[in-house]
């Protein structure tokens, strides 16, 4: 019996895998980089267990990858590797983008224009140019430092040059501590508008770039606080807790007449999905009032354990893709049905190889991409290099969401939305006792909070 048991648990949590309809693309046990020797045997160089990519996005046959210095030993944030069949392509080098020197750091840690610090989560849009936010910090923890002003770069993916720069005022942003995603409005028709909306997790606002008149403002609204009862985790066994703020920001389609789109944006710490129009972010003067109405709204509970990193919308099918942090899984929802947990399905569950996913999105070729970094394992337990560590996988959304509620041609499970979570509350995680240490990751305390040992006052 015991080996039954054991043997549907791995059935399960790689059926998708059994499907064959995601792709494992990449992986890796640990980062190295095609730089300089006398780079890597520098002190502070290169300290192999301190560098943990934070963000993958496709474009063509290259993968951009992002490794936020979050520790000491970090060559370059901002890299690429070239992929190619058959996959998965194992352990490849990173290098740095658009060049090293770009992204190699001042020995005096002095501000420098031409060089970026940390990027987290890059973006290419239709008009081939990936963007990103360097936040000008190293995020070490009990010694983080501000190098410079935040700022969001563009990089034309034809010529692998930057094309421009946009350092964000203190009156938008007083650090670049939790600018760690970024969601691109470009006109249907024209590449020189575009807008950018960045999550502040840190201190719970959203900033937005306006590229065609450089300007910079944000919001700050209840909704991108975190659901203080949807803050305790459990993954893979180990109890903490975060505080993470706004994490992630997904564009509908424009509508046909007002050419606007709805903006889905989530709390890393909520099973909460909430909506504003872009015509009230693109409008500065709207940022400064102090009641903003009936302009953000609460669209519904995902359900249970279901706090989300990163999710993004498919333009062709209405789908939003959403990485689930604490069910080691992806999950869709038709954005044309009503928004209940009971319209929502897994599409890939992995409880081996999926360990915090930390990153997803979607490719011009009809694709979905998410990776995960086993981040967890390196904050509160320990990360080994022996073992794979890092993933990138790929699924074709048409098939991934075929015969599932996702798909358009499948009527719902349910006819009305749900707004909380059940009568019971069963939604709501069990406390633990924590002490916070300082570091990265979001809220005051960063979100470092130690194992707990034992169950708080409430289970």
């Amino acid at each position: 019996m015991v080996r039954v048991t054991s043997v549907l648990l791995l059935v399960s949590s790689l059926v998708a895998l059994a499907c064959g309809q995601v792709e494992e693309v990449l992986k890796w046990q640990k980062v190295e980089y095609d730089v300089p020797a006398e780079v890597l045997q520098a002190e502070n160089g290169y300290i192999p267990i301190g560098n943990v990519p934070m963000g993958a996005v496709h474009y063509k046959n290259r993968v951009f990858v992002a490794v936020a210095r979050r520790r000491w030993g970090i060559p370059s944030t901002l890299n690429e590797v070239v992929i190619s069949p058959p996959f998965p392509n194992t352990n490849l080098v990173l290098k740095p983008y658009p060049s090293f020197a770009l992204n190699e750091l001042r020995a005096d840690l002095q501000p420098d224009v031409n060089r970026i610090v940390t990027v987290y989560r890059p973006r290419v849009d239709r008009c081939d140019r990936l963007w990103f936010v360097d936040t000008g910090m190293m995020e070490i923890p009990g010694n983080f430092t501000i190098v410079q002003r935040p700022s969001v770069w563009s990089i034309d993916l034809k010529t692998n040059q930057p094309i421009h720069r946009f350092e964000i005022p203190k009156e938008a942003v007083d650090s670049g501590y939790g600018l760690t995603s970024i969601t691109l409005d470009v006109d249907p028709t024209d590449c020189e508008k575009v807008f950018v909306y960045i999550s502040d997790l840190q201190t719970y606002r959203m900033v937005v770039y306006d590229y065609a008149n450089r300007r910079a403002w944000r919001f700050l609204h209840n909704y991108f606080f975190l659901n203080p009862l949807e803050g305790d985790y459990n993954i893979q066994g180990i109890n903490f807790a975060w505080d993470d703020g706004i994490f992630s920001i997904a564009l509908g389609n424009p509508d046909p007449v007002t050419k606007f789109r709805t903006a889905y944006f989530h709390a890393l710490s909520s099973n909460s999905e909430f909506t504003v129009s872009t015509e009230v972010l693109r409008n500065e003067t709207a940022s400064r009032r102090s009641w903003h109405g009936g302009d953000f709204q609460l669209l519904g509970y995902r359900g249970g354990r279901t706090q989300s990193s990163i999710h993004a919308f498919d333009r062709e099918t209405g789908v939003i893709f959403f990485a689930l942090i604490q069910q080691n899984a992806v999950s869709c929802w038709d954005s044309n049905k009503p928004f209940a947990p009971q319209n929502m399905a897994i599409v890939y569950k992995n409880d081996r190889d999926i360990v915090y996913p930390n990153d997803l999105s979607i490719d011009q070729e009809g694709y979905v991409w998410f990776m995960t970094n086993s981040i967890i394992k390196l904050l509160y337990t320990t990360l080994n290099l022996d073992e794979f560590n890092f993933h990138v996988w790929r699924a074709n959304i048409k098939e991934i969401i075929k015969g599932t509620v996702c798909d358009p041609a499948v009527p719902p499970n349910v006819l009305a939305g749900q707004r909380f979570g059940d009568e019971n509350n069963n939604d709501r995680v069990t406390f633990y006792e924590f002490k916070d240490k300082h570091g990265p990751g979001g809220g005051p305390h960063g979100g470092w909070g130690h194992v707990a040992n034992r169950p708080g006052r409430r289970h």
